[in-house]
C-alpha cells in the first residue's frame, strides 16, 4: 500500500518540527491513540485502537525516526501488531518546507499488511490511512493556532527610555543686605522710638495701675467732692446769664416809648 499527501500548517517550521517531536502533542492529535511514549531519543512506543471497515482491533507497536535533518526532513520506520486483526510494517518520508511564515508538511509512505486487514482491499485500507493522516494534521494545525504564545518565543519588551541625567543647580545668590550704620545714642531716631538718649540712663517703666485704685475710680463720686463743686459753679454762671438776658429783653425791647 502506498499513500502520499501534504498539509499546510499556519506556524513556523521550527514550531512544527518541535510539535512532531513531542509525544504528548502527537498522542492528542493522532485519532484513536491511547498511549505514546518516548523510549529513546528517536524511538516512540504506543498503542491505538482502530476500526477499518468491519474489522476493529487494538494495535501496539513502535516507530523509529531515522535520517533526521532538523528541521527539514526525517524518515519513520514503524511496525504494529493487532493480534487476529493482522499486522502492519512500513516507512514514511516526511519533509517540512517553510513558505511565508507557514509550514508545508509532505509525506510519502509505503506499508505491508498481513492478516485480515490485508483482505479488505487496497481502496478501503488506503482511504482509512488517508483519513487518519488528514485528521492528525488538522488537529495539529488547530493546536498550534490556539497557542501561538507557547509555540513562538515571547516578544521582548521594549526597553524603557532612559531618564536624562540630573543637572546640579547652584542656589541663586541672594543680594547682600547692607549693614545699617549704628544709631548714635542721643539721636532723634532713638528719642522718637522711646529709647533713652543716654545708654547709661535707666529706662523709665510706668508703674502698673493698682487694681484697688482702678476699682476706687470706678465708683460714683459723692456730693461735696471736687467734681460736685465744679458742676455747681457751672450752674451758677448759667443762671446769671439767663437773668441778664431777661432784664435786657424787658427794659430795652418791652419798655414803652417815651
Amino acid at each position: 500500500m502506498d499513500i502520499s499527501g501534504s498539509h499546510r500548517i499556519p506556524a513556523p517550521r521550527a514550531t512544527v518540527w518541535a510539535a512532531l517531536s513531542d509525544p504528548a502533542i502527537l498522542k492528542d492529535c493522532l485519532p484513536g491513540c491511547e498511549r505514546l511514549e518516548r523510549s529513546s531519543e528517536d524511538v516512540f512506543e504506543g498503542a491505538l485502537s482502530a476500526k477499518i471497515g468491519p474489522i476493529k482491533g487494538d494495535f501496539a507497536g513502535s516507530v523509529t525516526r531515522a535520517d533526521v535533518t532538523a528541521p527539514e526532513r526525517f524518515t519513520l520506520l514503524g511496525e504494529g501488531d493487532g493480534g487476529s486483526a493482522g499486522s502492519a510494517k512500513g516507512r514514511a518520508e516526511v519533509t517540512l518546507k517553510e513558505e511565508a511564515g507557514e509550514t508545508v508538511v509532505s509525506y510519502a509512505a509505503q506499508a505491508d499488511l498481513t492478516g485480515k486487514i490485508s483482505q479488505l482491499g487496497a481502496r478501503l485500507v488506503t482511504g482509512f490511512a488517508r483519513k487518519t493522516a488528514e485528521t492528525f494534521f488538522e488537529r495539529l494545525a488547530e493546536r498550534l493556532a490556539q497557542a501561538p504564545a507557547a509555540a513562538a518565543p515571547a516578544a521582548a519588551e521594549a526597553p524603557l527610555a532612559e531618564a536624562p541625567p540630573l543637572v546640579h543647580e547652584e542656589p541663586a545668590e541672594t543680594p547682600a543686605v547692607a549693614d545699617a550704620p549704628p544709631l548714635a545714642y542721643g539721636s532723634a531716631a532713638l528719642i522718637g522710638a522711646g529709647l533713652p538718649a543716654d545708654p547709661t540712663a535707666a529706662s523709665v517703666i510706668p508703674d502698673a495701675p493698682d487694681p484697688e485704685t482702678i476699682g476706687a475710680d470706678a465708683e460714683v463720686t459723692p456730693p461735696g467732692s471736687s467734681n460736685s463743686g465744679a458742676m455747681g459753679r457751672i450752674m451758677l454762671v448759667a443762671a446769671i446769664v439767663v437773668i441778664a438776658a431777661c432784664a435786657i429783653y424787658y427794659f430795652v425791647w418791652q419798655a414803652p416809648p417815651v
